[in-house]
């Protein structure tokens, strides 16, 4: 794959931010996911459940916007444009003050949020795959001498 560097922030740096803002969105929505299932089930408090759940919201939506802020700079305007709808629910929930849950109306939209969280996993999911085979398919650009940089695993040079 093509490596060209299109910032001065180095191409690695906004990957490596990328991989860590998805590793940690897929976190908190892999909790929440978790915390919602035994809601459904009944087998927990759901002030307890609301109260953890929008401890996490801030920072994920936070998480987000990094981490479609990385992609963008990095290059990706596919993948960094795939984040729109989510950034612009994330908005959207934010603005209308509907992004925290209430426990008195939980059960109400429980399997709606179970859905929002599996869609947003998924994309995820699909993201730290997708970052799983750009470090795997890495050029190093025409800069870098044998046994230098990230070709030091392999010492070869694969090209295109």
């Amino acid at each position: 794959m093509y490596n060209k560097q299109r910032t001065p922030i180095p191409n690695q740096f906004l990957a490596i931010i990328g991989f860590i803002s998805t590793s940690f969105v897929l976190g908190c929505l892999l909790y929440s996911y978790l915390l919602l299932q035994e809601l459904s089930t009944d087998t927990v408090n759901p002030n307890e459940v609301c109260e953890k759940i929008n401890s996490l919201k801030t920072p994920e939506y936070f998480a987000h916007g990094i981490l479609s802020f990385a992609l963008v700079l990095r290059g990706w305007w596919i993948v960094g444009l795939l984040n729109f709808p989510f950034i612009f629910y994330n908005f959207a929930q934010w603005y209308d003050g509907k992004h925290f849950l209430v426990s008195t109306l939980i059960f109400s939209i429980l399997s709606q949020e179970l859905r929002i969280i599996k869609a947003k996993a998924s994309f995820c999911i699909i993201l730290v795959l997708y970052f799983i085979w750009e470090w795997i398919s890495w050029v190093p650009p025409k800069y870098l001498r044998m046994g230098k940089g990230y070709n030091v695993m392999k010492n070869i040079q694969v090209s295109h």
